[in-house]
Order: structure tokens, then sequence, then C-alpha cells
């Protein structure tokens, strides 16, 4: 969603870069899903985009939920719980 947004907004990903104080390379993981924006940077590239506010509401209530769920599986993982879980399918 937030290459779509660069891209309707005619940036490219080193000028978005520039505006937001990042590196390119970073907005092209994050754009590419090889990275895992926080929540301040993906509110930094909606800042960067001038991206209307019912869009960046609805980015950052999208980012929130994958934070949370990221949050939640690497909890499982820590404790082992994950593999309590596969062991009790099979």
């Amino acid at each position: 969603m937030l290459k779509h947004l660069r891209k309707q907004a005619g940036l490219s990903g080193v000028r978005l870069a520039a505006r937001c104080n990042m590196s390119q390379s970073k907005i092209s993981r994050i754009e590419s899903n090889k990275g895992r924006p926080s929540l301040l940077d993906v509110e930094q590239i909606l800042r960067g985009l001038d991206a209307p506010s019912a869009v960046s509401a609805e980015v950052m209530a999208i980012a929130r939920i994958a934070q949370a769920e990221w949050q939640d599986g690497r909890t499982l993982r820590r404790k082992g719980l994950d593999k309590k879980q596969l062991q009790g399918r099979t």
C-alpha cells in the first residue's frame, strides 16, 4: 500500500527517503516486504507522502494490527508455545 501511495504521489524511492530522513534501501525493503517497519517508520512515510488523513488513519490501523500480530507470534515463539501447539496437532 505504501508503494502504491508513493507512486500515486509521483515520488521516487530516493525522493521519499530524503523527505522521511531514511535511506532509500530502507524504503525499498519496506515496500517489498523484506523489512518490518516500525509504527514510527510508517508514520514518517505517510507524512513524507502528504497522504490524506483518512488514508493515513487506515494505513496506521493496519500497521498497528500487523505489529500486534507480530508481537503475539514472537511471544509464542520465545516461550516455545508454537512448537507445543504443533505437537498437539499430530
